[in-house]
């Protein structure tokens, strides 16, 4: 598909499809035991500092992905492919006849527009703020727009500026895409995609609208990274540390500044690890410089994050790690890179108001983190969550070996509680079913994911474990090579190996 699509077609936006992102799931319950009740999506979540019904230490639940997952996401993919086809002329039709305007990329008009996207560029650079706001229309428009400027300057930019990426001809829809690195946090740019409807101006063109890209039902596109929380946040709270930017809304700076040291010390143990035990860059990918985290109470603003009008809720995931591919329009490659990997975790739940929330803000951050330090190595483009060639035992398992790294015990605890009562068939978990609808078997998933990075680490030397976690998600197809190289032994082999070693390291597994 050439790049850039036009807005409102029934083609990906500019980004392509959904990059894959991985979640961490609420505290579970062991097995034979009920879990605590959750409150249903959409009811307030308590406040600060009021704790939750306390929940066993220990294995986390899965990713952000809305529930999109095994037969019901073929036939949905299967279901959108058909639709489009039959809805594409029509919605042409239908977005031409109803939607007039004069915007033109193309040709001798181009350069009113690049020299609109140049111009903001350069207010934000001068932190000249009457100039950011000066191109739109309407005060209530100028007021939020004052709003992001007064965000964007509290983020450490390597770099930030407005690209046009395409304007329809026949209505006033401009796509411009920001495209920005986080000093410290991305290894190159990366883009968040507006729709600007735009009209004409005296001596220049105004903006009349701002909002993300739409899909076929009318609704902001979840695939642009639009919302950032420089989008939602009235005011924006920053907090930095080396290889660590933690925002919130001001609303929640107590939380934010609680926090932000625990986190720290969670990115400095997981980019250590990588430096002692993991492979050199290769291919030109490198792992994450740093990370960039949001922290947020409310669950329709978590859902709403770089998510467009919001996903599906799934009331088991407590943190989610989005990577976002980089900005290179002129690329030809057919692999995914990411720049870098935005990080959202709820705050309302346990692992933050708990009694023990100081170790639980620290394992979530080192197993979110840790996801987003090898996602830059990623090549794979995932279209529906469980069919990929990436192993999801693989991705959890080596987040969660690095939010237990070092605390041995706890990790033992923890599959011991998780697994009390489990039928445990002696096999890795299948990626298809891996983030189940039900706690204790997503929670089951995690916890022997887990165990399998730990047994490989433990058996054959962290490096050793690290270079096949490097080597799987370079390239995934190569999965029966790579466990041979880690181990000397087939898969199969492997597989058994490991199963003897989950019976006699965890008490009570059969």
């Amino acid at each position: 598909m050439s790049y850039p699509p036009q807005p409102n077609q029934a083609q990906s936006p500019p980004y392509g499809p959904p990059q894959q992102s991985y979640g961490y799931p609420q505290q579970p319950q062991p097995y034979g035991q009920p879990a605590a009740p959750q409150p249903p999506f959409g009811q307030p979540q308590q406040p600060y500092g009021v704790p939750q019904p306390s929940q066993p230490y220990g294995r986390q639940p899965p990713p952000e992905r809305p529930r999109r997952r095994g037969l019901k996401a073929v036939l949905i993919v299967l279901g959108t492919f058909l639709g489009l086809i039959a809805l594409g002329a029509g919605f042409v039709v239908y977005h031409i006849s109803t939607r007039p305007g004069p915007v033109d990329l193309g040709g001798e008009n181009n350069n009113p527009y690049e020299k609109l996207a140049a111009a903001m560029t350069s207010a934000l650079a001068a932190k000249d703020e009457e100039a950011f706001v000066k191109p739109f229309k309407s005060d209530e428009l100028k007021a939020k727009q004052r709003g992001l400027f007064r965000n964007l300057v509290k983020i450490p930019w390597e770099q930030a500026s407005w690209e046009p990426q395409f304007a329809a001809p026949l209505n006033g829809d401009m796509w411009v895409t920001f495209v920005h690195q986080i000093k410290g946090v991305d290894s190159k740019p990366v883009g968040e995609t507006y729709n600007w409807r735009v009209e004409p101006g005296v001596g220049a063109p105004v903006i009349t609208e701002v909002g993300g890209t739409k899909d076929l039902q009318g609704k902001a596109s979840g695939n642009t990274f639009y919302p950032g929380p420089w989008d939602i946040y009235p005011d924006l709270a920053v907090e930095t540390r080396d290889h660590l930017v933690v925002v919130s809304d001001k609303s929640q700076t107590a939380e934010l500044q609680r926090d932000a040291d625990i986190l720290a010390q969670a990115a400095k143990d997981d980019l250590d690890a990588w430096k002692k035990s993991g492979p050199p860059p290769a291919a030109g990918r490198e792992t994450a410089r740093g990370y960039f985290i949001v922290l947020e109470k409310q669950r329709e603003v978590y859902n709403r994050l770089y998510r467009g009008d919001g996903r599906e809720n799934d009331s088991l995931e407590a943190g989610v790690n989005m990577p976002i591919p980089v900005h290179d329009p002129l690329s030809a490659s057919k692999d995914k890179e990411s720049g870098g990997s935005r990080i959202v975790m709820d705050t309302s739940l346990s692992r933050f108001t708990g009694p023990d929330w100081k170790n639980g803000v620290a394992e979530i951050g080192r197993h979110e983190m840790g996801h987003a330090t090898v996602e830059l190595l990623s090549t794979e483009t995932v279209l529906v969550e469980g069919l990929q060639d990436t192993r999801m035992w693989v991705i959890e398992g080596f987040a969660e070996y690095l939010a237990f790294r070092g605390k041995e015990d706890l990790l033992k605890a923890d599959a011991k509680a998780t697994l009390q009562g489990y039928r445990f068939g002696g096999t890795l978990p299948e990626s298809l079913g891996f983030y189940a609808d039900a706690a204790k078997d997503r929670s089951a998933n995690y916890s022997l994911s887990a165990l399998a990075v730990q047994y490989l680490a433990q058996k054959y030397g962290e490096d050793k474990a690290f270079a096949f976690v490097a080597a799987h998600y370079a390239n995934p197809k190569a999965y029966e090579q790579q466990i041979t190289t880690a181990t000397g032994l087939p898969p199969k082999q492997f597989q058994s190996d490991w199963a003897a070693w989950v019976r006699s390291y965890v008490p009570g597994v059969r």
